[in-house]
């Protein structure tokens, strides 16, 4: 690499982007004056309706008590209104702000119940709800007091404990800890939106522009020019980041927020954990600006781009809502989330409770997935079809449209369409497979499968552009095929308990939450049985296999390496049978997705991977039906020692007697399709 070359570029591309007003906008305007000007505005505004608040005393009704009304009849902060007025409806009707409903004779020794209506949804209707509980509440005070006096008791005597909580946290703790809560947060954000537009133009609005052409065109390695506009990026958007950072810290520490006064709260960052922040600012500018680019060179406009990065923009957005959530730790396991773990990196730093394990693990991972992304946006850039590719599509109306997909060449999805199948059938799912489930319980649970996995996969392989037959892998399997299926289902199933139980040891929590599905697939009898079978392994095993190692395994074979393909179609797989109880089916599913993906692209046929399916399913119905057979295969509280025993011996069997993959015929045009 030239580095001359590379640093020519990247002049280039910073020259050009900083001419950019949105840029220049995001990267010192908001840092700079928005902040400083937004604080205290809200701040003036917070003042303003706490004084309209108060400006005029609200309207109590007291209805039931003359004492009780005649004690809040002397407040200056109320004001008394009819007795009759003492009831929801005049809440509702604004006449007052809050009532009064007193039960009990005055002058006895029993207890009156008092109840406080107000209207949750009225500021000033809950400001009265407020005063008038704390009146109350002195009010029962001076009566407990008379009846102490009049029988000669001392005031000790009602109140055997006098607690007082008292936080031992100094000034400046609080306020790391309130800093820790939030700035995070704004930081990453900041970071993702100094490399998005830059990202954008520097890739799509080349390509938009016609001048992407030109450069990668000029006598010098593409490599180097990559590297230029990725440095570009990368820079802007830490300076955005850095420039946030200061003008966050000096705009709290500059006095001006005088509600953090008031709170008892004292925002500082020491240099040392500033530095830290910075240091972990850069591996996230290389992940967001390498993604970006990655991402926005796909795209053939600005706003092509801007659509497809939109749903980073809110991804990121879900990981980093983790800094402000309680009892929220930063675990190895959490600190190794992309996004989620430098976030709580920065939490701990700014409010002094960092930890070197876990801040090392997620400094670490965050730099593992920035290189990830760097090998992303080159791989993007080295592609001809992506960099030149026009992109645009049929135009005309949706008739047209659909005409001219489905007339197009015959062959297995990309796996930009199956990501969008899946996507669409998981949207579908949730929202449509949670009311049939919920309306005809196991009988929704049927249709669900039927309607909204397998019905689609078949829809769209016949329907669209594709060769059914290669996008849901359609072949039938060779007897070998079959028995090695078989055979890696039974050594990998035991495997899969093990994973399980391992995690049930790590989180006993989930243990419970297993329960619903384990009442789910548990049959009584013979009949009960067969519709489980039915039910939890047969329409599964088709429905789920046409989906996950029909259209997205082979929609990934398009143009991944087999290893990757199987994996990234086994973590949707895993992440697809997540459900809102308990993640701990997700790591047991991966692993079987793995297997059955592995099969099916050997053997070329998702006949074989429903095999194993079945098998895995109804395994659990089989162990669960029969007692004697269930205490086999899980010896009390731990794996069974021969299941797991055998399990490696079955697995290395099936893989050795899978047979070859054999090299897919030539396309009807004459040219190679490409392998699902």
């Amino acid at each position: 690499m030239n580095l001359r070359t590379v640093g020519t570029v990247l002049r280039k591309e910073l020259r050009e982007t900083l001419r950019d007003r949105r840029t220049l906008f995001m990267m010192l305007v908001i840092p700079t004056l928005l902040y400083p000007a937004l604080f205290v505005l809200m701040e003036q505004l917070a003042l303003f309706g706490q004084r309209r608040l108060e400006e005029r005393p609200p309207a109590v009704a007291v209805a039931g008590a003359e004492d009780v009304r005649a004690f809040l009849a002397r407040d200056s902060l109320l004001r008394l209104a009819p007795a009759g007025d003492a009831t929801a409806a005049a809440l509702r009707a604004g006449r007052v702000q809050a009532a009064v409903v007193v039960q009990g004779a005055a002058g006895t020794d029993d207890t009156r119940a008092v109840r406080v209506l107000f209207d949750e949804s009225d500021d000033r209707s809950r400001r009265a709800g407020q005063i008038v509980s704390e009146r109350l509440a002195a009010f029962g005070d001076s009566l407990l007091a008379r009846r102490l006096a009049a029988r000669g008791l001392p005031q000790s005597f009602a109140a055997p404990l006098a607690v007082a909580d008292s936080s031992v946290a100094t000034a400046q703790e609080a306020g790391g800890y309130a800093l820790g809560r939030f700035l995070p947060g704004i930081l990453v954000l900041m970071t993702l939106l100094g490399a998005f537009y830059p990202a954008i133009d520097l890739a799509a609005g080349e390509k938009e522009r016609g001048t992407l052409e030109t450069l990668l065109t000029a006598p010098v390695p593409a490599r180097d020019i990559v590297a230029g506009k990725f440095l570009a990026v990368a820079l802007l958007a830490m300076t955005a980041a850095t420039v946030n950072l200061l003008s966050m810290l000096l705009t709290f520490q500059s006095g001006i927020f005088r509600f953090a006064k008031a709170a008892n709260l004292q925002f500082s960052l020491p240099w040392g954990s500033a530095l830290l922040v910075l240091a972990g600012l850069v591996p996230l500018a290389i992940l967001f600006s390498a993604l970006f680019l990655g991402i926005a060179v796909r795209s053939q406009s600005f706003k092509e781009a801007q659509n497809a990065l939109t749903p980073v923009q809110f991804a990121v957005i879900i990981p980093v809502m983790l800094v402000g959530l309680p009892g929220i730790e930063a675990t190895p396991l959490i600190a190794a989330l992309p996004v989620a773990g430098v976030a709580l990196l920065f939490r701990d730093l700014m409010s002094g409770t960092a930890r070197l394990e876990p801040s090392l693990i997620a400094f670490g991972a965050s730099v593992a997935y920035a290189a990830l992304a760097l090998v992303f946006a080159a791989r993007a850039f080295g592609r001809e079809d992506v960099l030149f590719g026009s992109g645009s599509g049929s135009r005309g109306g949706w008739g047209a449209r659909m005409r001219g997909w489905r007339a197009g060449e015959r062959a297995v999805p990309t796996p930009a369409q199956g990501f969008a199948f899946i996507a669409v059938v998981a949207l579908l799912y949730f929202h449509l497979g949670a009311a049939l489930q919920g309306g005809l319980g196991e009988r929704g649970l049927l249709l669900s499968e039927i309607l909204i996995l397998g019905v689609p996969a078949v829809l769209l392989a016949v329907a669209g552009p594709y060769d059914a037959r290669r996008t849901l892998a359609l072949r039938r399997p060779s007897g070998r095929t079959v028995a090695a299926a078989l055979l890696i289902a039974l050594g990998g199933i035991p495997l899969g308990w093990g994973i399980g139980w391992m995690q049930l040891q790590l989180f006993p929590a989930a243990a419970e939450a297993l329960g619903g599905l384990e009442k789910l697939v548990t049959a009584t009898d013979a009949r009960r049985a067969l519709w489980l079978l039915l039910l939890v392994a047969a329409t599964p095993a088709v429905c789920e296999e046409l989906v996950f190692r029909g259209v997205l395994l082979q929609s990934l074979g398009r143009e991944l390496p087999m290893a990757r393909a199987v994996a990234v179609s086994a973590l949707v797989f895993g992440a697809f049978h997540v459900s809102n109880e308990t993640a701990i089916r997700f790591l047991p599913t991966a692993w079987i997705g793995v297997l059955m993906g592995y099969v099916a692209w050997r053997g070329r046929s998702v006949f074989a991977s429903m095999l194993m399916h079945f098998v895995n399913n109804g395994i659990v119905v089989l162990l669960l039906w029969q007692p004697e057979v269930r205490r086999f295969a899980l010896a009390g509280d731990r794996p069974a020692t021969l299941p797991l025993v055998l399990a490696p011996f079955l697995l290395g069997l099936g893989l050795w007697l899978l047979p070859r993959r054999e090299p897919v015929p030539a396309g009807p045009a004459g040219a190679p399709v490409p392998a699902p």
